[in-house]
């Protein structure tokens, strides 16, 4: 890995530097977590939940939600302790 490893738990904002890198679990956004999402959220758009509809846009496939990203990166971000006692 290149650039500065995070070596202690528990930063606050002002003590992250550029360059900084951290290295989280990996994670695969399943079917399953863009259905319950959908339902959760109450966010139903097609281009979330209709496979067929899905194939004809320039993306060519089912894009999962915005905000199910955003909640699994912060997810992710506990799990490597870097908010930790912040």
């Amino acid at each position: 890995m290149s650039g500065k490893e995070l070596l202690i738990s528990g930063k606050y904002f002002d003590e992250f530097e550029v360059g900084m890198n951290f290295v989280s679990p990996g994670r695969t956004v399943t079917e399953s977590d863009i259905v319950n999402f959908a339902g959760l959220s109450g966010d139903y758009t097609q281009i979330h939940t209709d496979e067929e509809f899905s194939k004809s846009t320039p993306v060519g496939q089912r894009v999962a939600h915005g905000l199910l990203g955003l909640s699994i990166a912060s997810g992710l971000a506990v799990r490597t302790g870097v908010l930790e006692g912040t």
